[in-house]
């Protein structure tokens, strides 16, 4: 975008947002955990300043804010007694955090073994269903396993063979 010219007020005023945008520009963005205390209002006013200035050069933050700020409004707070016993514990170091036991692992031969079952019963499931739907088959046709292969080659004999004029 270009300068504006006319007015020098307006040349002035002009260069010295450019400037401040360019500095601005180069801070860097607050962490979370600053931008979440600023939003319940718990910063320093130094650091608050330093948080509004970078607010203004970034406009979309503001509404990120906003919503934080209306939900740190709606949240109920815990009882002081609660704040106190957990400040406490973290004050203390004495909490333990213990992280959940890993999924316990199987040696490599019963690996193999397991996924080796797993693949014989799926065939032999495989198996038994073709072999079931090979006797139904041959069943429902009434012919020999050698007439049943040529019928898998050949078109149907016994469901298009009728003939138009069987009706009179």
């Amino acid at each position: 975008m270009a300068e504006p010219t006319g007015d020098p007020d307006q040349v002035a005023l002009w260069r010295r947002w450019r400037e401040a945008a360019v500095s601005a520009g180069a801070e860097a963005e607050p962490d979370a955990l600053t931008l979440a205390a600023y939003a319940e209002g718990r910063l320093a006013p130094q650091a608050s300043d330093a948080v509004e200035d970078w607010l203004a050069f970034h406009p979309q933050a503001v509404a990120d804010i906003l919503a934080a700020r209306q939900a740190s409004d709606a949240a109920p707070a815990a009882p002081a007694a609660v704040i106190a016993r957990a400040m406490a514990l973290c004050a203390a170091g004495t909490a333990e955090i213990r992280s959940f036991p890993g999924p316990a692992t199987r040696p490599g031969w019963r690996h193999a073994v397991a996924w080796g079952a797993m693949a014989a019963s799926i065939l032999v499931a495989s198996l038994v269903g073709f072999e079931m739907g090979n006797s139904t088959y041959a069943t429902l046709t009434g012919g020999s396993a050698t007439s049943l292969s040529q019928e898998l080659l050949d078109p149907p004999t016994g469901l298009f063979n009728a003939d138009e004029d069987s009706n009179t």
